[in-house]
């Protein structure tokens, strides 16, 4: 029963992974370069683009002081470091939920949650590390890696009763790989 639970969440998502693998960059921001200097119209319009959840984006983008003293490099660079980090933190909460939970059946899921975190973690640092380089495509396809095992870890716990930061926290991770991937797309097609 739950493995067809967790096919249908999976096929749930599929729809949304496709989009992401698919959708092209924003006309509008097709001239976008590494050196352009980020500005409120910009974070508009970079929190605008399909699939990214605009309040989430224009509420973490503002957070960082530095943000409009960054270019576009820059923002990527530390979008990229902000990930990172949050996805540790997560690793970590979750690492203590199946260390202390005592149902067989969620500790399985927590389990499963583990390896996908890892997965995800080490997907975010090698796509930090392209972008840092330059080597935006492949920056992209590491933060989608991110992103699907994320959504995998989502699927393994839906229905199951976590805590609600969990999902809180999982659905923060999943944005900022959405992010990530999207911003390292509009770079892709930069001309230099």
């Amino acid at each position: 029963m739950a493995f067809s639970c967790l096919i249908r969440n999976v096929f749930s998502i599929l729809p949304l992974l496709v989009i992401l693998s698919i959708t092209p960059a924003s006309s509008s921001l097709l001239s976008l370069s590494p050196n352009d200097k980020i500005r409120k119209d910009l974070v508009n319009q970079l929190c605008s683009q399909p699939t990214i959840s605009k309040q989430f984006c224009l509420a973490w983008l503002t957070s960082f002081p530095n943000t409009f003293t960054l270019d576009m490099q820059g923002l990527v660079n530390m979008v990229y470091q902000q990930t990172e980090r949050l996805g540790y933190k997560n690793l970590e909460m979750i690492k203590g939920l199946d260390r202390t939970e005592n149902y067989s059946k969620l500790k399985k899921y927590y389990r499963s949650c583990v390896k996908e975190y890892e997965l995800s973690n080490k997907a975010i640092e090698e796509a930090k590390g392209f972008a840092s380089s330059k080597a935006y495509r492949s920056a992209s396809e590491a933060a989608a890696r991110a992103f699907d095992s994320i959504s995998m870890c989502e699927a393994y716990l839906e229905g199951s009763k976590t805590p609600g930061y969990v999902t809180t926290r999982n659905w923060w991770f999943e944005r900022m790989c959405d992010i990530d991937k999207i911003f390292t797309d509009l770079l892709i097609s930069a001309k230099f």
